[in-house]
């Protein structure tokens, strides 16, 4: 590209007074912006399964409705659990007399009445059965039951199904008198006070965000609800999909938005990792895809250069090349000097 340089007389550069900057490297703050999709947080939402085969019973909440961790959301009639409850009850009986025949035979060694081995073998019957009650409590608790409740002679064989996160229900896959097996999903669950936002970023854009950061989410019909958020962790490689490199955000949610499954817009604020040559947004020119500035040369020329533009910030610019560091480029009556470029480029013609 063949140089142009514009020359002004002495009334030209009065009338125009042109500002002009010095180029110089630093470092550059600017907002980066990527698009995002919306899921459920990975703690907030969950499966609600029987751990045991059975048939269903009772249904306590259905689809849509909100329940709270703990709350028994469905019943199942199981013949194992039947089975475990009794093992549990027939362990605390066994206990009970082995603690009476212990208490027994001691008051009857102490009197001189029964033999020390008989004794010992009766405490080691009670340890051993008691022993045994803590081993079907623990299967109990395995299911969700407190073992210590089960008393009496009217323990039902319904097994309580429990929302093991608050949440709403999302999804309902059971009816009154299906069976179930062991471990079968019958009810999803999520909670939507908070969600994971996965922000899609290109490979070369990547190193300039790090965990913590600080993050904007928007949503494209919801303006107004703006979500203030930080990175949470960053993909080490790219997501086969799009071929980008996945940033991870917990958010809170603001009016119960934005919702799984939409798209969002993520803004977060980056620093150039080297210094860079920086030169406001007025300097710059464009001829088609070519950006221009004009480079002073003396007090009454300026030298017509074409740049290659790294990146556009909001008033400014990044320059890859076309500009050393040290050199002043004209910042303000751009477009009069274009205009006299061209005329001068005209009348030589």
């Amino acid at each position: 590209i063949p140089v142009q340089i514009v020359t002004l007389d002495e009334k030209q550069a009065a009338e125009l007074n042109i500002e002009t900057v010095t180029a110089s490297l630093t470092e550059a703050r600017f907002p980066l912006s990527m698009p995002g999709t919306v899921y459920p947080a990975p703690e907030n939402v969950a499966i609600v399964s029987a751990p045991i085969s059975g048939r269903v019973v009772s249904i306590r909440a259905h689809e849509g409705e909100f329940v709270r961790k703990g709350q028994v959301v469905a019943e199942i009639e199981s013949l194992e659990f039947a089975g475990l409850t009794a093992d549990y009850l027939q362990a605390r009986a066994d206990a009970r007399y082995a603690e009476q025949q212990a208490e027994r035979l001691r008051r009857l060694v102490e009197r001189k009445i029964s033999p020390e081995g008989a004794l010992e073998k009766a405490q080691a019957d009670e340890i051993r059965a008691g022993a045994a009650v803590q081993a079907a409590a623990s299967r109990l608790r395995a299911l969700g039951v407190a073992a210590e409740g089960l008393e009496g002679e009217n323990v039902r064989p319904l097994l309580p199904i429990r929302a093991p996160i608050s949440g709403i229900i999302n999804e309902h896959l059971i009816d009154l008198g299906q069976a179930v097996t062991a471990y079968e999903k019958m009810l999803g669950l999520v909670n939507l006070d908070q969600v994971l936002v996965r922000g899609y970023v290109s490979p070369e854009d990547a190193s300039l965000v790090e965990p913590g950061d600080a993050v904007t989410i928007r949503l494209k019909n919801f303006p107004d609800d703006v979500l203030s958020a930080r990175v949470a962790t960053i993909n080490p490689a790219l997501d086969e999909a799009n071929k980008s490199v996945t940033v991870n955000i917990l958010a809170r949610t603001a009016n119960r938005r934005p919702l799984p499954g939409q798209s969002v817009r993520v803004d977060v604020l980056v620093a150039s990792p080297l210094r860079v040559l920086v030169l406001p947004l007025s300097a710059v020119q464009y001829e088609g895809d070519q950006a221009t500035v004009f480079v002073k040369k003396s007090p009454l020329s300026f030298e017509k250069r074409v740049i290659r533009v790294s990146r556009v910030l909001d008033d400014a610019v990044m320059v890859a090349e076309g500009v050393a560091e040290g050199e002043e480029v004209a910042a303000s009556q751009v477009f009069s000097l274009k205009a006299l470029g061209r005329y001068e480029q005209y009348a030589a013609e």
